[in-house]
């Protein structure tokens, strides 16, 4: 039976005394209510705002999703506004704006970053353009110093999505402080879990105001809630810890495998839109029990960063250049909060399975290619590319050592090399499942041109 030496799709990233806050909070009736909230606020501002030359505000909501509707609600945007979004983002965040009664426009992404910058947002501004958002996908910054010029050109609103790249600084100086709202998740598969919750950075008083109210009048969570919430992310984080992960999950994957099964991957798309849709989203306060957790994560996230970039690079390094696969591109300013490995589309799953039976368990993508999904094909235009039939991402947090970054690097070198000549591999490629929902936009010039010449 393998087990020694199995690697998770992904290592859930809790400080030591997690649990002890968990049951502390419980007896003492603290999970919702507490000192650690403000506490928090203060500290993550300060982490937040070092060198900066004006005063920052955090405030905290239940999760990602509900700080980012507190986002977009105290931003006291125009009703039925356009934001602009990266067409290859997590779908939840243009559903949210949608049922606010915005409206979601996409714009391209580089290939190579998964990233928008101003050459693919600028045709899309227009009169009715309330805002942007800015998204640091996968942990690597968006050119955020460019996107914050053209926001203030034309006069709209700049939101950071920093859900995958808390940590990232950009000469010097934290994602999440360029716009007028920078928003984070804390979120068991982000780089900073704090059994749930989300925050965000706001600049000016009169936004923070907003919020302020806003959180004012939410609901509290439920401490019966809060402590189901806590201890599944601790079993969680319990089960993917290798040698655990090796005798448990991993050995009901390989099953799934033997029988052709799903292998346990979440909703993605319109199914997780569906799903997302019946879930009552609301915004709901930030609880205690994710403070304290956020108070421990805060002393450690830069070196947990600095060891998954290091697991990064020592993977891309034992990798090589090899056909069928690309690494993402190396630099100094990426923090892999994932590791997304572009795969020949046709040959991704052959891979996803070999690695398998090789010990390392990888996982497809939550993002989407949003512009052509369901709840926004009717009335929206698709944007150019769809990127994630390419993608398997891959576990470097530094709860894995520099000899396990090899031997999967190793791994997918020798699959690679197994292989027949490869076709060409076009990072621009459409996903082959998108192909149906955006038939027309073969025969139509890009998105940018239809736009300029509207």
């Amino acid at each position: 039976m393998v087990f020694i030496g199995t690697i998770p799709r992904r290592s859930v990233n809790l400080p030591p005394g997690s649990l002890w806050a968990l049951i502390s909070s419980t007896l003492s009736g603290s999970l919702v209510q507490g000192p650690a909230i403000e506490a928090l606020y203060r500290k993550f501002e300060k982490y937040l705002g070092s060198g900066l030359d004006h005063e920052l505000h955090v405030i905290g909501a239940e999760t990602g999703r509900s700080a980012f509707e507190l986002a977009l609600r105290s931003l006291d945007l125009p009703e039925g506004c356009e934001i602009v979004f990266p067409t290859f983002t997590f779908p939840v965040m243009p559903m949210v704006a949608k049922l606010l009664g915005y409206r979601p426009v996409f714009c391209d992404v580089d290939p190579q970053t998964f990233n928008s910058g101003p050459e693919q947002i600028e045709p899309l501004l227009n009169e009715r353009t309330g805002a942007i958002l800015a998204t640091h996908l996968f942990g690597r910054p968006c050119p955020i110093r460019e996107i914050t010029a053209l926001a203030d050109r034309h006069g709209v609103k700049l939101v950071e999505d920093c859900a995958h790249a808390l940590g990232v600084r950009v000469d010097g100086r934290s994602v999440g402080t360029f716009g007028d709202i920078g928003m984070f998740s804390f979120a068991e598969g982000k780089n900073m879990p704090c059994m749930g919750g989300g925050a965000l950075a706001i600049r000016s008083d009169e936004d923070y105001a907003r919020a302020q109210a806003l959180i004012a009048e939410a609901e509290t969570p439920a401490p019966a809630k809060m402590r189901k919430l806590g201890t599944s992310v601790w079993i969680h984080w319990l089960v993917t810890r290798p040698l655990i992960f090796g005798l448990t999950a991993y050995q009901i994957l390989r099953q799934k495998q033997r029988k052709g099964e799903a292998l346990m991957d979440s909703a993605v798309g319109n199914q997780l839109l569906a799903k997302y849709e019946k879930s009552d989203p609301r915004i709901r306060r930030f609880a205690n029990l994710q403070a304290r957790i956020g108070l421990k994560q805060l002393d450690r996230i830069d070196a947990f960063n600095a060891g998954a970039k290091r697991n990064a690079e020592i993977l891309t390094e034992a990798m090589g250049e090899v056909p069928h696969v690309q690494a993402p591109p190396m630099d100094g300013e990426h923090i892999y909060v994932y590791y997304p490995l572009r795969v020949d589309p046709e040959k991704r799953d052959d891979l996803r399975h070999y690695l398998l039976r090789e010990g390392v368990d990888t996982k497809t993508t939550d993002m989407s290619a949003c512009s052509v999904l369901d709840a926004f094909r009717e009335g929206y235009e698709a944007a150019g590319q769809t990127t994630e039939s390419h993608i398997l991402e891959i576990c470097v947090y530094p709860v894995l050592s520099a000899r396990q970054m090899r031997r999967v690097g190793l791994a997918i070198r020798t699959w690679a090399l197994r292989q027949g000549t490869p076709k060409a591999l076009d990072p621009g490629a459409r996903d082959p499942q998108s192909e149906t929902a955006a038939t027309t936009t073969s025969s139509k010039p890009p998105v940018s041109e239809r736009r300029q010449g509207a």
